[in-house]
């Protein structure tokens, strides 16, 4: 593993002939400790859920070359998943000198309402890309009532299926609305920085398989097919 070294520069006073003092910029390195959250990053959470903390790893290493893995840190604030709002819940971990570095995680607390009209069957989904027949495996899990997390509103297409990683899924929510309607909130796709909302949105109970349009917020779309495994 690369390491890091993160320069600090110190005022130190020189003293020179009887009265005279000036001061001097004095630089010197400390080692960066290699620090990385654990879970997901953003969060999205729905008012009244609890919030689950993941925690960090971190390693810290010493002057004489050696690795010190799984060392403490500090969580410095927290979440109300009360509360509707953004939060920044901040990490400290202390490198080898008693110096400290910082890793923060975002968290959304969202104020979403969501109904019992029905239940959408839970777990793994084969996502596809209509008109490309490709995409990967979608999970969907239940939040609260009447809402569901999904893993990627795009069908796994960009991140599994094209291989661009992780910051190309679009994760969000599945709203199912007191007149039995589904809609999406929280669409995200960090990689392209757009906003990703899902349009005529239908349930095949028969076939256990959710159907949509994709919109990003640039406008482009593709109808998307998730069928349960």
């Amino acid at each position: 593993m690369k390491r890091i070294f993160y320069t600090i520069l110190a005022v130190l006073p020189l003293f020179f002939s009887c009265e005279e003092k000036e001061t001097e910029s004095i630089s010197r390195e400390t080692p960066v400790p290699h620090m990385e959250l654990l879970g997901d990053n953003p969060v999205v959470l729905i008012k009244g859920t609890d919030y689950n903390e993941a925690g960090i790893y971190a390693e810290r290493y010493t002057a004489d070359g050696d690795t010190i893995k799984d060392v403490e840190y500090r969580k410095l604030n927290d979440v109300n998943p009360d509360v509707a709002g953004s939060y920044k819940i901040t990490y400290e971990v202390l490198n080898a000198e008693g110096v400290p570095f910082y890793i923060n995680r975002d968290v959304t607390v969202a104020d979403i309402e969501g109904y019992d009209v029905f239940e959408l069957p839970t777990g793994v989904y084969d996502g596809i890309r209509v008109g490309r027949d490709a995409g990967g495996e979608v999970v969907i899990t239940k939040l609260t009532t009447g809402i569901y997390s999904v893993s990627d509103l795009l069908a796994g297409y960009y991140e599994q299926y094209a291989g661009y990683g992780s910051a190309y899924g679009a994760p969000g929510v599945f709203v199912i609305n007191e007149d039995g309607t589904i809609t999406t909130e929280l669409g995200y796709v960090s990689g392209w920085r757009e906003t990703v909302e899902g349009v005529n949105i239908t349930f095949d109970e028969a076939t256990n398989t959710i159907s949509y349009t994709q919109i990003m917020e640039s406008g482009f779309s593709f109808d998307v097919k998730l069928t349960l495994q």
